[in-house]
């Protein structure tokens, strides 16, 4: 079996994120946690990621609506360069040598 065959045999999937109070469950991990998924190594027109928000947070939305637009860089970068840590928080918090490893090029550092 191919990998063109393998991919298109793959389901679709529908990855659902809940929160409730912004609190408890601050936006930057919700954020976070749509972005790692955003950026699975799925097929992006079989991957769906829905948030629920039962407290209905203004902060929480603005956050989403940001991250929205964030994704449309995060999500190339981290496939272009086999990006592990895909969680932006956790990626940009680790220590420089670690989160470059072999992507020490400057066309990485750069972008």
């Amino acid at each position: 079996m191919s990998f063109v065959s393998s991919v298109q045999e793959l389901p679709p999937v529908d990855l659902f994120v809940t929160t409730a109070d912004p609190e408890l469950e601050p936006p930057i991990i919700t954020v976070n946690t749509v972005l790692s998924l955003l950026a699975l190594d799925y097929p992006p027109h079989k991957l769906a990621c829905y948030v629920s928000d039962d407290g209905c947070s203004p902060r929480t939305f603005y956050a989403l609506q940001e991250a929205s637009q964030f994704a449309k860089f995060w999500v190339p970068f981290c496939k272009k360069y086999h990006v592990q840590v895909r969680a932006p928080f956790r990626y940009f918090s680790d220590k420089p040598e670690e989160v470059f490893g072999a992507n020490n090029t400057p066309e990485f550092k750069q972008e």
